[in-house]
């Protein structure tokens, strides 16, 4: 028997391996195993007690080169001294988002074991690439949705890096011998619950333009690397095919590096792996107080509305350009969405080109960050693409679509139902608001976003679970049941007002009110109670006088030739008198269209007064359950509604506007929403439906009550006009009120300035509002 001694020599450095395999085998002999724990630049040895012969020594453990000395005669003791080789490969994002790819994580676990956020935040933020980079990604097709890299620029801003190193310490570490079994796996995972990995990010071959696509939707989850494709190092590209939200709520992806060493666990069993967990960038609605960079208005026989709204654009400050695009000349463009591992279009097929005027409600403005490669950050403007499915699209996906502006289509490919309340005029952003408790503030640094989700108006489930898993504008739910439409931009809006002290407060809440309307035409009722109301009045120079011309209003009426409905333009100017009077109003109830009733001015007033009001006040205390909204925060802006449609059903007495009155009046006793009741249009113009720029506000020309007052420039003025630029005009330094007519484009469609117009907007600068380096971007500035 022989004292053969192994001394092992583990190099000096740091990595996380310790332990190998040694094995002695020899024909005839039991085998000799021993594990043998390692201590860098140590000398470690173990003594085997074996026989003379001719024995084969092995040598092997995770990360160290594996040693293989066959035919070793043992005639007596003996000493067999190894230095020993490590490689190993390690992976590497940018886990603390400074532009720079980070060490390894821990051996053997995922990096890191939480998504945080805050100024010590950690996890690397990919972004969804939803963008065109230049023209060699299909028509309607963004940069995510195939298997390439699509540019240099697409590459640089709409990709982030991932690293496989190739580690080495030893007498071979200048060139390491990697043993030729040696192999790697590259794997995506999800989160228990969620859609595959693989369908929310695309890992690419390189980071180079035409870099296609290893692992994504189109391929697979995990791909096989050979070793010798790394080198020393290798960078992959990758992105984000979606934001979170349905199927992928948490937004986290685990990107896991499996090395195989078959000498030590087999053949295709892992070894060990490093593993990171990333998250993909947020999408941010946004709001009024961010700065308008561009307008965009459809071309829609709309002529002369485009030409002052362009003025208005222009004088504005900063100026606003302004895009107009065309739906009636589009090309039909099929709207891609993943339909498992393909993409397909979605329903099937394309709409037509067509007369589609409402920008608003296609898409919604927002924006998107992350760190940049390097450094800086990167930001996109992003629009979610709304669940509608309508002529617009069309200029979108061809046009809107660039390499500056990405669009994101949450509900594409769902089986969620396709209606108003899904458009963009009910989805909204506040600005940045806070909740007090109890003396605890919860601050909304980003805004809170706000919708109409109710029993006749409801917003699709996709676009709902898209926006809640943003986690950055915690959802505002509001009733938008007494509405036609459907649609919160008809009642409620946000202007600037930079003089409060806090930041949360740089604002006015601007609502629409049929008792301020009311209350207007009262005051002015002695002096001025023929004043014309819902006219256009023209100065005529020869006649020293006006000329009124009645706007009309779209009303649905039977006709009992053709045994059809259709809608007639219907002459709805009147006075003041005749509107706080009891005379018969022009327009139809429409509880019963073919028995052609109608309504008296008094019904009218009554259920504007004390029923829109009542629901518009309401939504209102919802807001003020929200965040911190005060009574002296709030301006009154005169609108009076009329009933375009009614709700078949039974009324409950809770219902009813007044308890003491018997009935439903016609439905002129039950709140606008409710069963038995109506639906609203705005009859005058729906003022709060405004354009928000960034010191002009574009509103809709209410063509209120006319008061002539040869005093006056224009020898008079709307009283509903005057009352909202007084009240606008108090606020110091506030904005410009411009007053455009959009009737004949807009308001007799039940839609306004907002409805038909969007806009691009810088990112809100919250360092400066808030006076913390911190608050320049979401992930440092969103708690931890």
């Amino acid at each position: 028997m022989a004292n053969y001694t192994v001394q092992l020599t583990a190099p000096a450095g740091v990595y996380p391996f310790n332990t190998v395999r040694v094995s002695l085998t020899c024909a005839g002999q039991p085998q000799q195993i021993q594990n043998m724990i390692l201590t860098p630049n140590v000398a470690v040895s173990h003594v085997f007690d074996i026989a003379n012969g001719t024995w084969d020594l092995e040598i092997s453990g995770a990360g160290f080169v594996p040693v293989n000395e066959p035919n070793i005669v043992v005639n007596g003791n003996a000493l067999n001294p190894k230095n020993l080789d490590v490689v190993w490969y390690t992976l590497h994002t940018d886990r603390n988002r400074d532009g720079i790819l980070d060490d390894a994580g821990l051996l053997n676990q995922v990096t890191p074991a939480a998504i945080t956020y805050g100024t010590a935040g950690i996890g690397a933020i990919i972004p969804v690439n939803c963008n065109r980079d230049g023209n060699n990604t299909a028509r309607g097709y963004a940069d995510n949705q195939d298997q390439r890299v699509n540019g240099n620029n697409d590459l640089v801003t709409g990709t982030s890096r991932l690293e496989i190193r190739r580690n080495a310490l030893g007498p071979n570490a200048v060139a390491p011998v990697v043993p030729v079994g040696w192999s790697l796996l590259l794997t995506v995972i999800g989160t228990l619950g969620e859609n595959p990995a693989r369908q929310h990010l695309r890992i690419f071959n390189g980071i180079l333009n035409n870099s296609t696509e290893i692992i994504g939707p189109e391929t697979t989850d995990n791909v096989p690397i050979a070793t010798a494709s790394i080198g020393a190092s290798k960078l992959y590209a990758l992105e984000a095919v979606r934001f979170a939200g349905n199927g992928f709520t948490s937004g986290q992806i685990r990107i896991a590096l499996h090395v195989i060493q078959p000498e030590v666990t087999g053949i295709g069993n892992p070894t060990y792996l490093y593993a990171d967990r990333v998250v993909v960038a947020r999408w941010i609605g946004n709001h009024h107080l961010q700065e308008v960079t561009r307008m965009y208005v459809a071309n829609a026989n709309n002529a002369q509305f485009r030409l002052d709204l362009g003025a208005a654009a222009a004088a504005d400050n900063p100026v606003i350009p302004v895009t107009v695009g065309a739906p009636i000349t589009a090309t039909p463009t099929a709207v891609p969405y993943l339909n498992g591992n393909v993409w397909a279009p979605y329903l099937g097929g394309v709409l037509p080109a067509g007369d589609d005027r409402w920008m608003r409600d296609t898409i919604v403005s927002g924006h998107c960050a992350w760190p940049g490669n390097g450094a800086g950050v990167e930001n996109k403007d992003v629009f979610m693409k709304t669940h509608r499915w309508r002529h617009l699209q069309n200029w979108v996906y061809e046009t809107l679509i660039s390499a500056n502006v990405g669009v994101s289509y949450p509900a594409a490919g769902s089986a969620d139902g396709i209606t108003s309340a899904n458009s963009g005029g009910n989805i909204a952003v506040t600005p940045p608001v806070q909740k007090t408790v109890n003396g605890a503030v919860t601050p909304y640094r980003y805004g809170r976003i706000y919708y109409g989700h109710n029993r006749y108006h409801t917003v699709d489930a996709s676009s709902r679970n898209f926006m809640a898993a943003q986690n950055m504008q915690a959802p505002i739910i509001l009733d938008t049941d007494w509405l036609e439409v459907g649609h919160v931009d008809e009642m409620l809006t946000f202007i600037p007002d930079n003089n409060p002290a806090s930041a949360f407060k740089k604002w006015k809440l601007l609502v629409a009110s049929p008792a301020e309307a009311y209350r207007l035409m009262t005051n002015a009722q002695r002096a001025h109670g023929g004043a014309r109301v819902l006219n256009r009045a023209v100065w005529n120079i020869g006649t020293n006088s006006f000329d009124y011309a009645s706007l009309q209003i779209r009303e649905t009426q039977w006709d009992n030739v053709n045994a059809r409905y259709h809608r007639v333009g219907v002459d709805v100017g009147a006075t003041i008198n005749d509107f706080l009077g009891n005379g018969q109003a022009p327009l139809l109830n429409p509880r019963n269209v073919r028995a052609r009733l109608r309504y008296t001015y008094q019904q009218l007033r009554n259920w504007n007064v004390n029923g829109v009001e009542v629901i518009i006040n309401r939504n209102v205390n919802l807001l003020k359950q929200a965040f911190d909204l005060d009574d002296t925060d709030i301006i009154k802006v005169p609108v009076i509604f009329f009933p375009e449609s009614y709700n078949d059903g039974d009324f409950t007495f809770a219902d009813k506007v007044s308890g003491w009155t018997i009935g439903r009046d016609n439905g002129f006793n039950v709140y606008p929403g409710k069963q038995g009741g109506f639906q609203c249009g705005a009859l005058t113009g729906d003022m709060p439906n405004m354009f928000v720029g960034n010191d002009r506000l574009m509103i809709p020309k209410p063509f209120g009550p006319w008061i002539e007052d040869n005093t006056n420039p224009h020898h008079g003025y709307d009283l509903f006009e005057r009352d909202l630029d007084g009240k606008v005009r108090a606020i110091v330094g506030g904005p410009t009120c411009e007053f455009i007519d959009d009737w004949d484009d807009y308001h007799v469609a039940l839609g306004e300035i907002h409805c038909g117009t969007n806009e691009l907007r810088d990112r809100y600068d919250g360092q400066t509002a808030f006076g913390n380096a911190r608050y320049a971007n979401w992930w440092t500035a969103v708690d931890a």
